[in-house]
Parts: C-alpha cells; sequence; structure tokens
C-alpha cells in the first residue's frame, strides 16, 4: 500500500497538570477553586497550600470544581485519603460544583478502593 494511502492516528495528548488554583478563607470555610486540569502533584501542591488554614478544628474545606476540566483517576486515592485525614481533625471536606464528568471519574478511581463493584448477593472469594 503507498505511504499516501496509509491511514494515519489521530494525535494523542496527555493532558499534563495545567492546574491553578485560589484558597480563601472565609470564616469557617476554606474555599479551594480549582482551574485546569487536576492530578496527583497538583492537589499534593493544593494540600500543602491549604494546610497552614487548618489550623483550627472543625473547618469546611470546599473544593469548587466549576472551572475543573478533568481528574486525572490517579489523584482520587490521594482526595480519599486526604478526606479521611481532614475528618480525623474534626474537618469536612466537600465537592461544589462538580459536574457529572468529574463525578463519574471520582467513582472509576475509587473502585480499586472499594474493592470493585459486585451484584448484590455477590460472594467475595
Amino acid at each position: 500500500m503507498p505511504r499516501e494511502l496509509t491511514r494515519r492516528s489521530a494525535p494523542f495528548q496527555v493532558l499534563q497538570g495545567d492546574l491553578d488554583f485560589e484558597i480563601r478563607d472565609q470564616g469557617r470555610t476554606v474555599r479551594v477553586a480549582l482551574f485546569g486540569n487536576l492530578d496527583r502533584r497538583g492537589l499534593a501542591q493544593v494540600i500543602r497550600r491549604a494546610a497552614p488554614h487548618l489550623s483550627r478544628r472543625g473547618r469546611r474545606v470546599e473544593l469548587d470544581g466549576s472551572r475543573l476540566k478533568h481528574l486525572d483517576f490517579r489523584a482520587v486515592p490521594l482526595l480519599t485519603a486526604w478526606n479521611h485525614q481532614l475528618r480525623e481533625f474534626g474537618h469536612e471536606l466537600l465537592l461544589d460544583r462538580w459536574s457529572a464528568y468529574l463525578k463519574s471519574i471520582l467513582l472509576v478511581g475509587a473502585l480499586p478502593l472499594a474493592g470493585g463493584l459486585r451484584r448484590r448477593g455477590a460472594r467475595r472469594i
């Protein structure tokens, strides 16, 4: 087959962590507005930068996902672990204005943590 007739694959672009975020301390609430693509490295940076705002117990941490384009499913275990750490200190993690697309990525990323989905009545081997 001539080279000109060979189909070329579509270009593939990996979404790099081009995350930007803004942290606002609003009384009892710490609001983190996320912009772009959230991956593990970006989430680790958010956690590090939000930590000084969480010195008192009983804070609400709101992650605003209204301008979040993509969530790397590999960041879900870190997000889940952060949620557990926040709960230990009496904090509450809330996901505000996350799209159905982002919520589905959370679900898929959490499947390995939950042991996968099983049918009702199925037994674990």
